[in-house]
């Protein structure tokens, strides 16, 4: 995830939290809007393997944003979608490589005769299908 998108929709939240709470009535928008500003900061320096824990939080912290601050929500908005797109890419490659371990698999299967020639075509056919 765009760990600086992340930030940057963090500081704006805060700031623009502070100022809506100068007024009483601004304190319902200015104090989620801190909490979900120092959250942001929190995410920006977690770790991947901790982000991906935290995708479901970072998108519901998105969601409330695109509400209360739009400018925030959009950042986060983009961060998020940058961030599935480069996993959706990830899971594409382990799949890839995956194939070609199942491969490997069998070919050794068939030269350890344990599975017949067409056996081995055949699921080698149903691995390239895949």
């Amino acid at each position: 995830m765009n760990r600086t998108l992340l930030k940057v929709a963090g500081i704006i939240s805060i700031i623009i939290g502070v100022i809506c709470s100068l007024t009483i009535i601004g304190l319902i928008v200015g104090i989620p809007l801190i909490i979900g500003g120092v959250k942001f900061n929190d995410y920006s320096n977690m770790s991947d393997e901790e982000i991906e824990k935290n995708k479901d939080s970072i998108l519901i912290w998105t969601i409330v944003f695109l509400f209360i601050n739009q400018i925030s929500g959009v950042i986060a908005l983009i961060a998020y979608l940058l961030y599935e797109a480069n996993n959706t890419s990830y899971v594409k490659s382990y799949k890839q490589n995956n194939k070609y371990t199942e491969l490997e698999r069998i070919k050794k299967l068939y030269d350890d005769k344990v599975l017949t020639k067409e056996e081995y075509e055949k699921e080698k056919e149903r691995i390239l299908n895949s």
